[in-house]
Order: C-alpha cells, then structure tokens, then sequence
C-alpha cells in the first residue's frame, strides 16, 4: 500500500481513536504507529544496497520491489500479538492500545492490498524462508510490468 493511502487510513483510525478515548495523545499515538511502521522498509533498503543519499533509488527500489531480500521487521502478526497482550497485561494501556491499533490497520491493509502470500507479514515464515523476495511476493497480483 502507498505511503498517502497509509496515511489517510491512520488518519480515519487516529480520528476515531480520538473520539473515543478524548485523547489527543492517543490520536497522536495511533496515527503514528499506523504511518511509522514503514520505516522497516528503509532497513531492507540499507540490508540490501547499502547506504545511499539517492531518494529516486531509494523509493524505485522500495515500490517495485526490487530487494533479494525482504526483512520487514516491524510488520509482524507475531509483533502484533505482543501489543495486544501488553494492552490486556499493561496497567496503563491506552497508550498501548492505540499502538495496536495504528500496527493493526497498517498490516491488515498491507496483507489486503500488497501483492503478497497469505502468510508474508509473519516473520517467523520470513525468516524460515530465508527473508527471500520470492517466498511472499504473489506474482499473479503484481502488475504485468513487475513480472
């Protein structure tokens, strides 16, 4: 999913994150994990090509898929089950709370939206399958000039 589309989404989330729990904080808090979850996308980057200052590369690189590798840390079933234990376990969850929920929208949209295997946003399956491109990336949903 696009980074403007994860935006938005985060922003309806936050909103009503808001409303609900009269907590700018919480607001604040839920868009940002919603958004910032992405950054996991610049660690594959730098996994894969090392350091650069080229942003058009950068993004190319990132939006077509064009890793060997793809680690995506941060997106994680098994990640989100943990914030959603600390919500029930952690006195003071609504913090928490509204972290699983920015986590929760990100992935599910990304699993729906991005041309991936049903089981890509686990990482233990990542990591069995040696963090390779091709063992999340559904080809059938990728546009024909990705192929």
């Amino acid at each position: 999913m696009k980074p403007k589309n994860h935006i938005i989404a985060s922003g309806i989330v936050s909103t009503g994150v808001y409303i609900v729990t009269h907590s700018p904080v919480s607001g604040v808090v839920s868009f940002l994990a919603g958004v910032l979850i992405d950054l996991d996308h610049l660690i594959d980057y730098y996994l894969n090509y090392g350091a650069t200052y080229k942003l058009g590369h950068i993004y190319t690189a990132l939006d077509e898929c064009r890793l060997s590798r793809v680690y995506l840390f941060l997106h994680s079933f098994e990640l989100l089950v943990l914030f959603w234990v600390a919500v029930f376990l952690v006195p003071l969850n609504g913090i928490c709370c509204a972290i699983a929920l920015g986590f929760t929208q990100h992935i599910f949209l990304d699993q729906y939206y991005n041309p991936v295997t049903p089981r890509a946003y686990f990482l233990s399956y990542r990591y069995a399958h040696k963090f390779t491109k091709e063992s999340i990336i559904d080809r059938s949903k990728l546009p024909s000039s990705l192929r």
